[in-house]
């Protein structure tokens, strides 16, 4: 037999708070095959695991947004992996956003407060501290943000009963959605004394010679960068600024120094600005040095 399509039966989506999205699905194929080509949420994939009737582990070939899979003809596979594509950050507020062709269960981070939402949810409980939420089919688009505060109350409502925990979700999904406007404007907006419009120049090597910035000839600008990678994350670009304004490089340490990130979530990040050619990785004395990649050392 060839290879065969499958349908997806259940599916659960976990935010977690470095921006990282979990991915736990059920597939059914559509015929008996031995291959199986199912579609990924996101090009970016890590941790890829498909297993079989009885938890057997299942040989797979991820490419891209894709994924082929030797089924051994088992009914019934469970797939799972991480993603990266799903939530962009902007200042303090992170954004989901997904398609969906089926339903399916949205678990957010602990912490998380809901800000904005384009999709009326299904149902939506608290559950170990972290609000289930059931989407429809569809286009959803879910901003918030991570808050200390959220933690503390939460833990003052642990005695409640579930009904009232899910009564005040909702009136703080009902704040948030009209708070939306305030709190992306407010992270949004330039800083204060810089005038922002739509026909600033781009920085040349010179503009940032000019304020003092120590330039290498060979170091390329973060905006040659952007408009080799278009479609780098906020946060990605502010990585990419800094190793410019240091001459092009600095440690993993240092970087993550700069921006008070976990070990792991600054070497995912990393990771990922590697992956898509905006810096490479080197050894140093023990070190991880990230130096920004120029258009020459890409490989077309």
């Amino acid at each position: 037999m060839g290879m065969a399509y499958g349908s997806t039966q259940t599916m659960s989506v976990e935010v977690y708070s470095d921006g990282l999205a979990h991915i736990s699905t059920y597939i059914t194929p559509e015929e008996e095959s031995p291959a199986l080509n199912i579609a990924l949420l996101g090009s970016e994939i890590d941790n890829f695991i498909a297993m079989g009737q009885n938890d057997v582990l299942l040989a797979a070939e991820v490419a891209g947004d894709s994924a082929l899979l030797n089924t051994f003809d088992s009914g019934t596979v469970s797939v799972k992996y991480d993603v990266h594509d799903l939530i962009s950050k902007d200042g303090r507020v992170w954004t989901f956003a997904l398609n969906s062709t089926i339903k399916y269960t949205l678990i957010m981070p602990s912490g998380a407060v809901i800000v904005g939402m384009n999709i009326i949810p299904i149902s939506l409980d608290m559950i170990d501290g972290k609000t289930h939420l059931e989407l429809p089919s569809g286009d959803a688009v879910i901003t918030y943000i991570l808050s200390a505060v959220r933690d503390s109350v939460e833990s003052d409502m642990s005695s409640d009963n579930t009904s009232e925990d899910s009564t005040v979700l909702w009136v703080l999904i009902a704040f948030g959605a009209v708070g939306a406007f305030i709190a992306v404007w407010y992270y949004k907006r330039p800083a204060a004394g810089v005038q922002v419009n739509d026909t600033t120049p781009e920085k040349t090597r010179e503009m940032y010679m000019s304020e003092g910035v120590q330039v290498n000839d060979t170091t390329p600008t973060p905006e040659s960068i952007f408009e080799r990678i278009p479609d780098l994350r906020e946060d990605d670009k502010e990585i990419v600024r800094y190793l410019f304004q240091n001459g092009g490089e600095a440690s993993e340490s240092s970087i993550r120094k700069k921006f008070l990130q976990p070990r792991t979530t600054m070497w995912r990040t990393i990771k990922r600005l590697e992956r898509v050619g905006a810096v490479s990785v080197v050894k140093k004395d023990s070190l991880n040095v990230v130096r920004l990649k120029s258009n020459s050392e890409v490989v077309p």
